[in-house]
Formats: structure tokens, C-alpha cells, sequence
């Protein structure tokens, strides 16, 4: 009975510390590598340039964080009940900034741009951190806007809501793709899949951040990339 009961016990303690998986690809963290344009590397400031972004995802929540180098600053966008209620939240140094957004407003990556169509690629496929990934062409009805690649997968299943972006009409997760911020050029490029569970308070805004108008925080963010 004592060994039975040791076993027991034994079992208890092992699977009480096993970090249990979710059963689908609905919940996790995706980390991009941010590339940057060369005449933004050249810069003496380029190493203070954030170089990760981490998309979290559960359900209808969504958030993407980009933090600067040392901990200077942090960016985030928060979307919960497939973009019902949407915010943009920067910290710099200990001021803390969040912004309400309004319906149809863009997200803070993103430029409002010309209308666009999207072509998906059927036959040509890339693996990015160890997915296969379809590809998308992006383009814009103003011909002199450049065409966006995409590389994408359905296979994880984020509800990421309208952002008003040139990537609206693309199913599942961005795995690479670029931006046009402030007229430069941001390549995203997936490094790792964590498919792990998320607590929900990651999608809450923290109550030391105060309310702010987006132009500050845009103002701000153009000031950082552009010193």
C-alpha cells in the first residue's frame, strides 16, 4: 500500500510540473526578426533599434510587442474580441502612454495606403521556423506603390482583426512579410513558434499607463526611428 501510495503521489508531482500544450495551434508566441534598411543600419544609433517583435495570440486576443534595446522603450498593440476593443501602448524610460483606437483606426505599424488586391501563390511555398508557408503577392491600386511578398500558414490559427492594413485579406499568421513606416522599409521574418498557453491578463492594459492621444505616441516612435 505505501508503494502505491508513493507512485501515486509521484505521478501527482510529475504532471502537476508538465507545461501543458494547447491541443491546437490557437495559442502562443510567434518572434520576428525586424530587418531594416541599410541606410538605417549605417546609423550610429542602429544597435538602440529594436530587433525582435513578438506576436502573442489566444482566441479572439491578439497582441504585438516590439521592445527597444536595454529596455529603453516598448511598443504594443493589444486587439481583444477579434478587434471589438483595440489600443496602441508605448512606454519610454517611465512615462507610459496608451491610445484607445477608434473604429476603422489603422495600427500603429501601418500607414494608411492605397487599396489593394491580393494574388495567393498555390505552387510556391517557403519553410520559416519550421513551418511550410504559402506565399501572397500584396498590390496596391497606386502602381507606383512597391508590391509586398507575404509568407503565411493557416496552420496556427490567429483571429487577427482588420487592421486596416495591406494584409486584411490574408488567412491565418504573417510569417514574413514587410512594412512602410515613416517611408522606410521594416522587414518581419518569423524566428520561432512557441505554441504554449497564454494567460489572458497578457492582453490587458497595465493601470500605471495613462490615456493619450495618438498623434503623441505616433510623434514620439517617428522621433525614435528617425533621430
Amino acid at each position: 500500500m505505501r508503494r502505491l501510495l508513493f507512485v501515486f503521489f509521484s505521478f501527482l508531482v510529475l504532471t502537476s510540473c508538465v507545461n501543458i500544450q494547447p491541443t491546437e495551434m490557437d495559442e502562443g508566441v510567434i518572434t520576428y526578426k525586424i530587418i531594416y534598411p541599410n541606410e538605417l543600419e549605417d546609423k550610429s544609433y542602429s544597435s538602440l533599434l529594436p530587433s525582435k517583435m513578438v506576436s502573442t495570440f489566444k482566441g479572439k486576443n491578439y497582441k504585438l510587442s516590439i521592445k527597444g534595446e536595454l529596455s529603453l522603450y516598448n511598443l504594443e498593440y493589444i486587439s481583444k474580441a477579434d478587434g471589438d476593443s483595440s489600443a496602441t501602448l508605448f512606454r519610454i524610460f517611465d512615462q507610459r502612454l496608451f491610445h484607445k483606437h477608434e473604429q476603422d483606426e489603422h495600427l500603429f505599424l501601418f500607414e494608411r495606403l492605397e487599396k489593394t488586391n491580393v494574388d495567393f501563390i498555390s505552387n510556391e511555398t517557403k519553410e520559416i521556423a519550421g513551418i511550410l508557408c504559402n506565399k501572397a503577392i500584396v498590390h496596391f491600386t497606386n502602381s507606383e506603390l512597391k508590391n509586398i511578398t507575404v509568407y503565411y500558414t493557416e496552420e496556427i490559427k490567429i483571429n487577427r482583426p482588420k487592421e486596416n492594413s495591406p494584409f486584411d485579406d490574408i488567412p491565418g499568421a504573417l510569417m514574413e512579410f514587410q512594412v512602410s513606416f515613416q517611408d522606410l522599409e521594416l522587414q518581419f521574418s518569423a524566428q520561432d513558434v512557441d505554441i504554449k498557453k497564454v494567460k489572458n491578463s497578457s492582453f490587458d492594459i497595465p493601470k500605471n499607463y495613462k490615456h493619450s492621444e495618438r498623434g503623441e505616441i505616433d510623434e514620439i516612435v517617428a522621433s525614435l526611428i528617425q533621430l
